[in-house]
């Protein structure tokens, strides 16, 4: 077995995760408002139907992806080398299987998904190909992507994660030429499969450096290992598939109930919370191999240790970003879009998002606690809570208000938010970790950061109202807000939430001297 301590690779990776997701989220930031000067709003919700579409088959690679991440890391500690070999060749078959059924089940399907989301007649072409492109492009990756999964299970998820940052930063360049030069809407596609052509075979050739007895075969695939795939990547999958179903339900119910466009303002509304919740979920990814490390090890003391400091900060950190990005709203998205009527809804949208994905976010440790320990089940606790908050809002909203996107935005927030906390509130009782600590150890640091920014922002809004900036003033004095924001919230955090030994700790990480 191995001797190294569980989870020593826990903070490296941490960092280049969060750096890589931070990186994307500034390559994406300026690209909707360049890609709506080149197509309509219907053809970018059009864009964004096609992965919400794609979300709900791309779950098939949910349970699968946590299997190898799981059993990768298990194996590896354990020196049992072969058995990663028939795992990733028994999940091959499994994968392209499904991704044969899955990609002419949505061919056959697609006339009545046309008619479901109200496609216009003369778009009905470019949304077929558009719908079939990126679905055959996720099921490439979830197929060949069990080389990215096994990067992570052996924990070498900083050289996973520059090849990813590598094929968005190409993704992008490929965007902006591809509208520049007249292909529409469907330049997105190209520069999307662009994309995962580039990361696949960069996550192969770095899959057999790292395993060099790595070997794949049909003779490999095996009834144990197919076993993981059904009972545990099972129970992950259908809860994958329920998550991605909450995830993105009020865009389901707005594009039922007024088409195309309410799907585009809730995608350009809940964009920032969205993306900055992501960069820091980023460090979920690192919780699931170093717990299974731990747990396979029997180092119990070290999976409480790793996941209270990790949800401290990662309740801080998304603190940090929605506490900016809440008071700020209107600034933001006018700094963004500009001041188009037809987007002033997406203003309250930022505002909901902003509570909902945070607290959405601190339930990945937990989760994968429950995946590290070989109890999967237990996962399901949050979207059940979820569910019922759900149904409950809708049923308010139905008897006293209608539904329109700023309801259907507010409900989603508060589902999340609630169901969130009665999730990690039982599963703290489970770890031993007491009510009190857990409250003033995570939860106020990820509260106190909105106190500073509706502070700062209460203190200068009359002069940026006087101000009359355009768009290109906004952001660098957004920019510059948010330094002092951040410089303060951080600071406050050190100076007074922070006992000695943590002000140690903090210091040791970034390499700073006392």
């Amino acid at each position: 077995m191995s001797n190294k301590k569980p989870g020593s690779s826990f903070y490296y990776n941490t960092l280049a995760q969060t750096a890589g997701r931070l990186l994307y989220l500034l390559s994406r930031v300026g690209l909707p408002p360049l890609i709506l000067h080149y197509v309509s709003l219907d053809e970018y919700g059009l864009w964004s139907t096609c992965f919400l579409l794609i979300s709900y088959v791309s779950m098939g690679a949910f349970g699968v992806s946590n299997v190898y991440i799981r059993y990768v890391a298990e194996y590896s500690v354990k020196h049992q080398y072969d058995d990663i070999n028939g795992l990733v060749s028994t999940g091959l078959m499994l994968t392209f299987a499904f991704s044969v059924l899955a990609l002419g089940g949505v061919w056959l399907a697609m006339p009545l998904l046309l008619k479901s989301f109200n496609v216009a007649p003369a778009l009905q072409h470019t949304a077929e190909v558009l719908i079939l492109g990126t679905l055959a492009t996720m099921l490439l990756d979830m197929t060949l992507g069990a080389f990215s999964y096994v990067l992570h299970g052996l924990q070498k998820i900083a050289e996973q994660t520059i090849v990813w940052i590598v094929s968005f930063l190409l993704e992008t360049v490929l965007i902006i030429a591809l509208l520049v030069y007249g292909f529409g809407v469907t330049s997105l596609l190209w520069a999307f499969l662009a994309r995962y052509i580039f990361s696949t075979v960069f996550y192969i050739i770095l899959c057999y450096r790292a395993i060099p007895t790595l070997h794949i075969s049909l003779r490999l695939v095996n009834r144990d290992f197919f076993s993981r795939f059904l009972h545990y990547g099972g129970i992950l999958q259908l809860s994958g598939l329920l998550s991605v179903f909450m995830y993105s339900i009020e865009r389901v119910i707005a594009g039922y109930l007024t088409g195309l466009g309410a799907i585009a303002v809730l995608d350009l509304g809940q964009k920032f919370p969205v993306m900055a919740s992501q960069v820091f979920s980023s460090m979920n990814a690192s919780f699931l191999p170093a717990i299974t490390e731990a747990h396979s090890l029997g180092k119990y003391q070290d999976i409480q240790r790793l996941y209270l400091q990790g949800l401290r900060y990662l309740s801080l950190l998304n603190g940090l970003a929605m506490g900016f990005l809440a008071p700020f709203a209107v600034w933001l998205l006018h700094a963004w879009l500009g001041h188009a009527e037809q987007l002033e809804s997406t203003i309250m949208v930022m505002f909901y998002a902003c509570v909902g994905y945070q607290l959405n976010v601190m339930t990945g440790p937990l989760s994968a606690y429950y995946q590290g320990i070989n109890h999967p089940m237990r996962t399901f606790g949050y979207l059940g809570w979820q569910i019922l908050f759900i149904i409950g809002g809708l049923a308010w909203a139905w008897y006293y208000t209608g539904f329109d996107v700023i309801i259907i935005a507010a409900i989603t927030m508060w589902a999340r938010a609630l169901s969130a906390l009665v999730y990690l509130f039982k599963g703290n009782a489970q770890l031993g970790l007491p009510h009190r600590s857990f409250i003033l150890a995570v939860l106020l640091p990820g509260a106190m950061p909105y106190l500073w920014g509706y502070g700062i922002m209460l203190a200068i809004e009359p002069w940026l109202v006087q101000l009359h900036a355009n768009r290109w003033l906004l952001i660098p004095l957004l920019g510059g807000i948010g330094l002092v924001y951040t410089l303060l919230t951080v600071s406050f955090f050190y100076q007074y939430m922070c006992n000695a030994a943590e002000q140690v700790l903090i210091r040791q990480k970034l390499r700073l001297k006392a």
